[in-house]
């Protein structure tokens, strides 16, 4: 195999994924693929439902945990990232979100001019093809299918109604289309199955002779002469080998991958590479800054029966009637990860933009998104979750040695901002509301968590901090801005300083957009491809 490429991109994920294919349709440029993960194999990773068994197997993915939260009981928080071909896209919920239309607006205001939801919605409808959808604002013929999930029983149609009863969303057909509203769950799936980058977007470009996929190859340093990027240097089959660059290096590894090998090439700040060990090349302070994501809460219900799915999932019986169904009909709760319906929703019963997310799970589980094996209730329970969208708190992620198979620290400080621990409480209480409200509450029988004794906001909050959760989307840590000294790249994702590198991923979101931050990842690697072909670089 050659070892000089015109691009060599580093992460095979949901942006890199998209880059790479789009960077080689011209065949006039070649380019390398460097995954650190294993090929896309894995038959969980091809049921939609399989997400909790690759989850519990963590053969796919990466298990990083925060640092003792002071904010969250001292708890050290999972954190897993996909660690194979398809990133975070083979490993994630499937959940197809947009964002929130006025969080990208409020990027441009902020530094990212070419980065307003008009800017972008062009490419959302460019990377999907969802039937169901409106023209005007949805896309059709896309890499990616999308699709509702199917068939529908009593439990979402409830959910959506009493949303709209409890005066916390309207019930609308397509919570894409402003990013508002309350409709049936979006999945990333293809009859069936989970519609990751890989299938997307590697499969079809697999022939073309101008795209060398490597996996197993795990990067320690981007090489850099005279300030700019001329290569990478990777463990790969037991040894260390030099990939050189003719044109650009690209990074994709994610909100914490991307930073770690910034740092472990001598970027970012000069006191983190210090301790770290490693000599600093060009100093960048906001690198592995900005770190930005939401907690999690769920609340459970005993239901009547007939109502969840705990039974039929938990059971070998049930599990082999809901895989038939699966297997024939290729719909059916192996077809989806549980969630069947979801709204965004304002702080407020006037706002016109969304700030809260709250979603019905079909089913009920004792623990909350932690590593290790995942359990349901033996009753009959669900669980309505909710998000805050634009969390103000701001962690890090930084390197403490120059070993790239090490894991960086990673600070969460969750509800270090007030408006954070005020925002879920709020999400919360609309959580109760709606399971009061309309056919909800002719489903349900009881609150099991936090349980009705967790009246006051002090009980609330407290359960918060005991059971909160990462929601899964670190984003922020490579900023998009045009000041240097308050961001990573610029609005064309060129790493401020250095020629010749840029990262794509969801490291440079300067805030959290949307509650599922999949569809964007993908939008900034399509980005990314179309920023290279027209720079003369």
């Amino acid at each position: 195999m050659t070892d000089t490429f015109d691009h060599i991109v580093v992460g095979a994920g949901s942006a890199g994924a998209a880059l790479a294919a789009r960077l080689t349709e011209s065949g006039q440029h070649t380019v390398l693929l460097l995954e650190a993960g294993p090929p896309d194999t894995n038959l969980w990773t091809r049921i939609p439902a399989g997400v909790i068994q690759v989850l519990q197997q963590g053969k796919v993915t990466r298990s990083f945990f925060t640092q003792p939260d002071p904010q969250m009981n001292d708890r050290r928080i999972y954190w897993p990232r996909g660690w194979v071909v398809g990133g975070s896209s083979t490993v994630n919920g499937m959940i197809w979100v947009h964002g929130t239309p006025r969080e990208y607006d409020l990027w441009a205001q902020d530094g990212c001019p070419g980065w307003a939801h008009a800017d972008l919605l062009p490419w959302f409808k460019r990377i999907e093809d969802y039937a169901a959808g409106d023209a005007a604002h949805r896309g059709k013929g896309g890499p990616v299918t999308v699709t509702e999930f199917k068939p529908v029983d009593e439990l979402p149609d409830a959910f959506l109604d009493s949303v709209q009863a409890a005066g916390v969303a309207p019930r609308v057909k397509d919570y894409n289309v402003r990013g508002l509203g309350g409709s049936y769950l979006q999945f990333n799936t293809r009859n069936g199955i989970r519609c990751n980058t890989r299938m997307a977007y590697l499969d079809p470009a697999r022939g073309r002779h101008n795209l060398t996929i490597k996996t197993g190859a795990l990067v320690g340093r981007v090489l850099i002469e005279n300030h700019r990027a001329v290569g990478v240097r990777a463990h790969v089959d037991g040894r260390e080998v030099d990939f050189r660059a003719k044109r650009e290096v690209i990074l994709c590894g994610g909100a914490f991958n991307s930073p770690q090998l910034l740092e472990l090439s001598g970027i970012g700040r000069r006191a983190v590479l210090a301790t770290a060990g490693v000599p600093l090349l060009h100093e960048l302070p906001m690198v592995g800054e900005n770190l930005s994501e939401h907690v999690y809460s769920p609340m459970q219900f005993r239901v009547k029966p007939g109502v969840s799915w705990n039974r039929d999932l938990s059971s070998p019986i049930g599990q082999a009637k809901l895989g038939l169904r699966w297997l024939l009909k290729r719909d059916g709760p192996m077809s989806s990860v549980t969630i069947t319906a979801q709204a965004f929703a304002p702080s407020r019963p006037e706002g016109q933009d969304a700030e809260l997310k709250i979603q019905i799970q079909q089913v009920s589980t004792p623990g909350n998104r932690g590593a290790g094996k995942i359990t349901l209730d033996d009753f009959d329970g669900v669980t309505i979750a909710s998000f805050q969208i634009r969390p103000r708190s701001r962690g890090r992620t930084h390197i403490v040695n120059a070993n790239a198979a090490a894991d960086p620290v990673m600070v969460s400080n969750h509800f270090t901002h007030p408006d954070d621990l005020e925002a879920c409480l709020l999400a919360l209480k609309m959580s109760r509301r709606v399971a009061g409200a309309g056919p909800m509450a002719r489903l349900i029988d009881e609150e099991v968590r936090p349980g009705p004794k967790a009246a006051s906001d002090e009980a609330l909050a407290a359960y918060l901090r005991a059971t909160g959760a990462t929601a899964y989307h670190p984003v922020g840590t490579c900023r998009i801005g045009t000041d240097a000294a308050q961001s990573v790249v610029d609005p064309q994702l060129r790493v401020h300083g250095i020629r010749g590198l840029r990262v794509a991923d969801a490291s440079v979101m300067p805030t959290i957009a949307s509650t599922n931050t999949n569809a964007i990842a993908i939008v900034i690697g399509e980005r990314a491809a179309d920023f290279i072909r027209q720079d003369p670089a």
